[in-house]
């Protein structure tokens, strides 16, 4: 066995892969980060916005602080999550891995006609396979 960081990093994520466990894992750090921003917007701007429709009007001790605005809480609440959610993202794209992008141009053995003009582009079809831009599908050459 190889005790490489290479080595070692390669390991840990097929075992990630093969158990599931960092999908779930994952899961975990996204929920909890979303209670967290919940839990900010329910007492940094749910709690003041019934203070001020109150006015003061309570004998209840939650209600009865002045009413200043937490701005800074909150940026800093949905700060953390966007962080997070940016956290999620990437370390799940890197344990499934980049999705195979579709070659735009088909490979090289295929060569343009002869007939075409130097400034005009070829065409191609989805399967990659060169067309002509004024022969029709159903008929061939």
């Amino acid at each position: 066995m190889d005790d490489s960081l290479r080595a070692f990093v390669n390991e840990f994520k097929s075992g990630i892969l093969r158990k599931r466990v960092g999908q779930i894992a994952l899961a975990v750090v996204l929920a909890e980060a979303c209670i967290r921003f919940l839990n900010a917007l329910i007492w940094y701007f749910v709690v003041p916005l019934i203070a001020w429709l109150l006015e003061g009007h309570t004998e209840s001790v939650l209600f009865k602080r002045p009413l200043v605005f937490p701005w800074q809480q909150i940026f800093g609440s949905f700060l953390e999550f966007i962080v997070a959610l940016i956290f999620v993202f990437y370390v799940n794209r890197w344990i499934r891995g980049a999705l195979p992008q579709p070659a735009l141009l088909p490979s090289p053995e295929l060569s343009p006609p002869d007939d075409e003009e130097e400034g005009q582009e070829p065409y191609y079809n989805l399967a990659g396979q060169l067309v002509s831009p004024t022969e029709q599908e159903g008929t061939e050459k």
